[in-house]
Protein backbone atom coordinates (compact mmCIF):
# COMPACT_ATOMS: atom_id res chain seq x y z
CA UNK A 1 0.00 0.00 0.00
CA UNK A 2 1.65 3.21 -0.97
CA UNK A 3 0.40 5.30 2.02
CA UNK A 4 1.65 8.03 4.24
CA UNK A 5 -1.01 8.79 6.29
CA UNK A 6 -4.67 7.46 7.19
CA UNK A 7 -6.61 10.69 5.30
CA UNK A 8 -7.83 9.40 1.64
CA UNK A 9 -5.89 11.28 -0.28
CA UNK A 10 -2.62 10.14 1.63
CA UNK A 11 -2.76 7.08 -0.54
CA UNK A 12 -1.48 7.30 -4.24
CA UNK A 13 -4.35 5.31 -5.13
CA UNK A 14 -6.66 8.08 -4.55
CA UNK A 15 -5.01 10.19 -7.62
CA UNK A 16 -5.65 7.38 -10.14
CA UNK A 17 -9.36 8.56 -10.38
CA UNK A 18 -9.03 11.94 -11.93
CA UNK A 19 -9.16 11.04 -15.11
CA UNK A 20 -12.83 9.51 -14.38
CA UNK A 21 -13.48 12.33 -12.56
CA UNK A 22 -12.97 15.21 -14.83
CA UNK A 23 -14.71 13.14 -17.73
CA UNK A 24 -17.95 13.03 -16.05
CA UNK A 25 -17.98 12.71 -12.09
CA UNK A 26 -21.72 12.00 -11.60
CA UNK A 27 -21.02 8.87 -13.48
CA UNK A 28 -17.76 7.72 -11.64
CA UNK A 29 -19.26 8.42 -8.31
CA UNK A 30 -22.08 6.05 -9.16
CA UNK A 31 -20.19 3.34 -10.57
CA UNK A 32 -18.41 3.30 -7.50
CA UNK A 33 -20.63 3.04 -5.03
CA UNK A 34 -23.06 0.60 -6.88
CA UNK A 35 -19.81 -1.71 -7.34
CA UNK A 36 -19.66 -1.65 -3.95
CA UNK A 37 -22.60 -2.36 -2.70
CA UNK A 38 -22.93 -5.20 -4.61
CA UNK A 39 -19.89 -6.55 -4.12
CA UNK A 40 -19.08 -9.89 -1.74
CA UNK A 41 -15.82 -8.49 -1.04
CA UNK A 42 -14.66 -5.11 -1.77
CA UNK A 43 -11.23 -4.67 -3.93
CA UNK A 44 -8.53 -2.27 -3.14
CA UNK A 45 -9.07 0.03 -5.89
CA UNK A 46 -12.91 -0.51 -5.48
CA UNK A 47 -12.35 0.33 -1.97
CA UNK A 48 -10.51 3.61 -3.21
CA UNK A 49 -12.86 4.83 -5.39
CA UNK A 50 -15.49 4.53 -3.00
CA UNK A 51 -13.43 6.57 -0.63
CA UNK A 52 -12.59 9.27 -2.86
CA UNK A 53 -15.76 9.32 -4.56
CA UNK A 54 -17.25 10.13 -1.38
CA UNK A 55 -14.53 12.40 -0.62
CA UNK A 56 -15.54 14.73 -3.92
CA UNK A 57 -19.05 14.89 -3.17
CA UNK A 58 -18.15 15.86 0.83
CA UNK A 59 -15.87 18.94 -0.81
CA UNK A 60 -19.33 19.61 -2.98
CA UNK A 61 -21.96 19.47 -0.90
CA UNK A 62 -19.98 20.64 2.65
CA UNK A 63 -16.83 22.72 1.43
CA UNK A 64 -14.95 20.14 3.10
CA UNK A 65 -11.24 20.61 2.68
CA UNK A 66 -8.51 17.51 3.01
CA UNK A 67 -4.52 17.35 2.83
CA UNK A 68 -3.69 16.42 -0.79
CA UNK A 69 -0.72 15.97 -3.01
CA UNK A 70 -2.60 18.44 -5.62
CA UNK A 71 -3.08 21.74 -3.71
CA UNK A 72 -1.83 23.42 -6.10
CA UNK A 73 -3.58 22.15 -9.06
CA UNK A 74 -6.26 24.59 -11.00
CA UNK A 75 -8.17 21.11 -12.27
CA UNK A 76 -9.86 17.86 -10.54
CA UNK A 77 -7.36 16.44 -9.36
CA UNK A 78 -7.14 19.20 -6.02
CA UNK A 79 -10.93 18.06 -4.79
CA UNK A 80 -10.32 20.93 -2.26
CA UNK A 81 -11.68 23.29 -5.60
CA UNK A 82 -13.98 20.94 -6.83
CA UNK A 83 -16.75 22.73 -5.82
CA UNK A 84 -16.01 25.40 -7.83
CA UNK A 85 -15.20 24.02 -10.65
CA UNK A 86 -18.82 22.01 -10.61
CA UNK A 87 -20.84 24.02 -8.88
CA UNK A 88 -23.74 23.00 -10.20
CA UNK A 89 -23.57 19.57 -10.29
CA UNK A 90 -26.20 17.99 -8.32
CA UNK A 91 -24.99 14.33 -6.34
CA UNK A 92 -27.87 14.93 -3.14
CA UNK A 93 -29.14 11.39 -4.43
CA UNK A 94 -26.42 9.64 -4.26
CA UNK A 95 -25.70 10.34 -0.77
CA UNK A 96 -27.58 7.20 0.29
CA UNK A 97 -25.37 5.24 -2.21
CA UNK A 98 -22.18 6.75 -0.55
CA UNK A 99 -22.90 5.87 2.83
CA UNK A 100 -23.82 2.27 1.91
CA UNK A 101 -20.90 2.20 -0.09
CA UNK A 102 -18.54 3.87 2.44
CA UNK A 103 -20.24 1.30 5.50
CA UNK A 104 -18.83 -1.33 3.48
CA UNK A 105 -15.25 -0.35 3.25
CA UNK A 106 -14.83 0.06 6.53
CA UNK A 107 -16.18 -3.54 7.30
CA UNK A 108 -14.13 -7.21 7.18
CA UNK A 109 -15.03 -7.50 3.63
CA UNK A 110 -12.86 -5.09 2.36
CA UNK A 111 -9.28 -5.09 1.40
CA UNK A 112 -8.45 -1.90 2.20
CA UNK A 113 -9.92 -2.27 5.82
CA UNK A 114 -8.02 -5.98 6.24
CA UNK A 115 -5.04 -3.68 5.53
CA UNK A 116 -5.18 -0.70 7.70
CA UNK A 117 -6.30 -3.40 10.51
CA UNK A 118 -2.97 -4.74 10.84
CA UNK A 119 -1.62 -1.34 11.58
CA UNK A 120 -2.60 -1.07 15.22
CA UNK A 121 -2.03 2.88 15.60
CA UNK A 122 -3.64 3.95 12.95
CA UNK A 123 -6.54 1.89 12.22
CA UNK A 124 -8.94 3.41 14.24
CA UNK A 125 -7.64 7.02 12.75
CA UNK A 126 -8.51 6.03 9.52
CA UNK A 127 -11.94 4.24 10.35
CA UNK A 128 -12.90 7.32 12.45
CA UNK A 129 -11.92 9.39 9.31
CA UNK A 130 -14.49 7.59 7.07
CA UNK A 131 -16.77 7.43 10.02
CA UNK A 132 -16.73 11.16 9.72
CA UNK A 133 -16.84 11.43 6.28
CA UNK A 134 -20.34 9.13 6.35
CA UNK A 135 -21.89 11.30 9.18
CA UNK A 136 -21.34 14.63 6.69
CA UNK A 137 -22.98 12.64 4.02
CA UNK A 138 -25.86 11.42 6.16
Amino acid sequence: MGAWGYDIFDDDTAYDFTYEISTDARIFFTSSFKNAINADYLEFDEAHAVTVSAAYMDNLLNHTLYRNDAQDEGDESNVNIFYQIHPDLEVEDLKPLAVQALNKVISPNCHLYELWEESEESFSLWKQTIQDLINRLS
